[in-house]
């Protein structure tokens, strides 16, 4: 099987993935930017012309570039594929909650429900239903009405904030608790957010406030943290052949 090269363009993070099998990546890269921000085009655009000379240099030909929520707002930032020869595809939320799921559920068999919180949208995703709802780690005051029908026995939680929380819990599982104590700790020693780049430190309590109103809504008292999804999803359609040369996803 030859290699296949995926970018993820997330609100607040980019990513590559090089590799011929999950297992074994060939190279895996990532960058926090922060779409919504001034600037975000040039930086966008730096970043794909130090990943597209990775992906010369190890000589594959199969590439593909996913985006997220930015993207789908602000078309100036989708400029940079063209001049690098990137093939663009832009799921919608759904597609996107979706794929993550496939390829998360490959991971954790025993997962029901998966939540994504991302920069510009969180998706909550099951085997029957995939739900976009436009808030995020760098959407701040933004109010939602959630889905009152869901019930999970085993929800999985994924994204650059559960990374962070799961790193200040020290553990994957991230209990309700916790999230409400790392909340009140925020305000009174922020040093605790030192370890992050200054970018991730801006949206993380926005994140984390998603997190919390998600978990006290559904009243799940602890969530499993994983490093798959999006990403992953991207590679697996691609390498299955499920996404044609112009990046859209085949029937």
């Amino acid at each position: 099987m030859s290699a296949v090269a995926v970018l993820k363009i997330g609100s607040t993070t980019t990513s590559l993935l090089v590799a011929k099998s999950l297992s074994t990546p060939l190279a895996f890269e990532q960058y926090v930017i922060n779409l919504f921000e001034p600037g975000a085009e040039e930086r966008l655009g730096n970043i794909i012309a130090y990943f597209t000379q990775i992906v010369d240099t190890l000589g594959c030909k199969r590439r593909i570039a996913a985006g997220g929520q930015a993207l789908r707002e602000f078309p100036n930032l989708r400029n940079p594929f063209d001049r690098w020869h990137w093939a663009l595809w832009l799921p919608d939320g759904s597609m996107e909650g979706r794929l993550s799921w496939f390829a998360l559920k490959a991971q954790e068999p025993e997962m029901d429900w998966l939540l994504d919180i991302g920069g510009g949208s969180t998706e909550l995703a099951s085997a029957k239903r995939t739900i976009s709802l436009p808030i995020g780690a760098a959407t701040p005051n933004t109010a939602v009405d959630w889905p009152e029908d869901i019930h999970a026995e085993a929800p999985y939680v994924i994204g650059g904030t559960a990374h962070a929380v799961s790193i200040l819990a020290g553990r994957p599982i991230i209990q309700l608790a916790t999230v409400k104590r790392l909340a009140r700790e925020m305000k009174d020693n922020p040093k605790r957010l030192e370890f992050m780049d200054s970018m991730r430190r801006k949206v993380f309590p926005q994140g984390l406030a998603v997190i919390g109103e998600v978990m006290e809504h559904y009243r799940w008292s602890e969530v499993r943290y994983s490093p798959h999804g999006f990403l992953e999803g991207i590679w697996l359609a691609a390498s299955l052949g499920r996404i044609d040369g112009l990046g859209g996803l085949k029937a």
